[in-house]
């Protein structure tokens, strides 16, 4: 091999379906195969390898494979045999085609719905190739076969780049705090705000002047299917960009934000640990449920203020795998308003100290109904209301004060002076006897008195 001279071709891309799957592709060479298919099927070219560069090794499912040539593909390589029945194909030519293929002709992909080889006649995924219309791309005839992406303002008639800014998303609403300005205040109406999608390119579509993807810096990988992949050089606008062809992609900008859009959904899986930091302000929008399963400890701090606005219900249950507390400390105050009713049920026993002032200021009905129930830790003795206070116990009531026992005791004393006064008749009634005694005065040391005055006392 190479003692005969070196042989070297053109030719064009006809079938890559190799059956050993080693990336090889059929060729029509020029000036060596008739351009009539009655003369050379197809399927009567030798199968051409294809060269790799030295990125990669070609070996082993290593590196960049199967190649990536289509039919219609303009190709350049060499015979390693004196028969030219072993080519290698060095590398492809781009071009401006200037007709669509024609699967009649040899030199043209063969596929398609009119071919005369009848292995090439259902109609092909992609291609026949080359087209009037691209549909991933909008790429057609009488253009440079290099992607419309590289070359500057042209990029904006490719189809992935149109489909980009009509789907921008913009006006994203932003949570608002609460408004609490019946219970702070230091509170007031927060007004919502919005963020939008940042430009695609990190530009406008009609900018001037167009820095992006600047000919020739901007390299592109396009695949049959619309896969995209570029790395921008353009000075001033470099940026990096993957997208898949249902629209999914990640993109730099050339200020280094990072925009990344999911289509369909998204599932991101850690085994280890993860670690964020975020240096400016955050905003997450869901317009769907969000659910949370932590199992281990949830644990928040928060340097500044602590909002939630709650549109509906909140419903928290602590302890529903058997037993939890619920513990607060507040070192300042504790506001809250409710408009309507509070109810709740508590299985154990309620201790509240305060430190200073009690105020409770009800405008409705009061009513506190005590069963005085034998508690062996809390109530032993079966205790009912017991009220102690270190200072005076005034009732102020508007109109009637009602005490009255099933059966027991009622007990009225006084530590020096009891009056009992009323501003129309005192009515006392006993089913039984009326005792009223005066004891002997320890200080005085002489019998107690009790004086009744009256302007008229009936004694019957």
């Amino acid at each position: 091999m190479g003692k005969d001279g070196f042989s070297w071709f053109v030719g064009v891309v006809e079938d890559r379906n190799d059956p050993a799957k080693l990336g090889r592709v059929r060729v029509r060479v020029l000036g060596r195969h008739s351009e009539y298919l009655t003369d050379v099927q197809t399927t009567d070219l030798p199968w051409a390898h294809v060269m790799h560069p030295v990125t990669d090794p070609s070996m082993q499912g290593l590196g960049h494979t199967p190649s990536f040539l289509t039919q219609g593909s303009w190709v350049v390589g060499f015979f390693r045999d004196t028969e030219a029945q072993q080519p290698v194909i060095m590398g492809s030519l781009p071009g401006i085609p200037e007709n669509r293929s024609d699967n009649t002709q040899g030199f043209n992909d063969p596929r398609g719905d009119n071919s005369l080889q009848e292995n090439y006649e259902p109609n092909p995924t992609y291609g026949p190739y080359p087209s009037e219309y691209m549909d991933t791309s909008g790429h057609g005839l009488n253009e440079p076969d290099t992607n419309r992406l590289a070359r500057g303002i042209a990029s904006e008639s490719h189809q992935s780049l149109i489909e980009r800014r009509l789907s921008k998303l913009t006006d994203i609403p932003i949570a608002t705090k609460p408004d609490l300005t019946t219970t702070s205040f230091q509170s007031t109406q927060d007004v919502r705000g919005t963020w939008s999608e940042p430009d695609p390119k990190g530009i406008v579509e009609n900018a001037n002047p167009y820095i992006s993807a600047a000919y020739p810096y901007n390299h592109v990988f396009e695949s049959e299917s619309g896969h995209i992949t570029e790395m921008d050089d353009s000075p001033g606008a470099e940026r990096m960009f993957r997208q898949h062809k249902a629209g999914t992609f990640e993109e730099i900008h050339p200020d280094g934000s990072v925009v990344t859009k999911i289509v369909g959904n998204n599932y991101e899986i850690v085994i280890g640990s993860e670690a964020i930091v975020i240096k400016g302000p955050r905003y997450i929008t869901v317009e769907g449920s969000v659910r949370e399963l932590i199992k281990g400890d949830y644990i928040q701090e928060i340097e500044g203020d602590f909002y939630q606005k709650i549109h509906k219900n909140h419903r928290v249950k602590v302890g529903a795998s058997g037993t939890g507390n619920l513990e607060e400390e507040i070192l300042g105050n504790h506001g809250y308003n409710i408009n309507e009713d509070v109810k709740g049920r508590i299985g154990g026993d309620v201790i509240i100290n305060s430190e200073k002032s009690k105020f409770d200021i009800i405008n409705g009905q009061y009513m506190l109904s005590v069963d005085g129930k034998t508690n062996p830790t809390s109530n032993s003795s079966g205790s009912g209301i017991m009220i102690s206070s270190g200072s005076d116990y005034v009732l102020d009531v508007a109109t009637n004060i009602s005490q009255s026992t099933i059966s027991g005791i009622v007990s009225v004393m006084s530590g020096s002076t009891l009056n009992m006064k009323s501003n129309l008749a005192m009515t006392i009634n006993s089913e039984h006897s009326i005792s009223a005694s005066a004891p002997i005065n320890p200080t005085a040391d002489r019998p107690g008195t009790i004086a009744i005055n009256g302007t008229r006392i009936d004694l019957n």
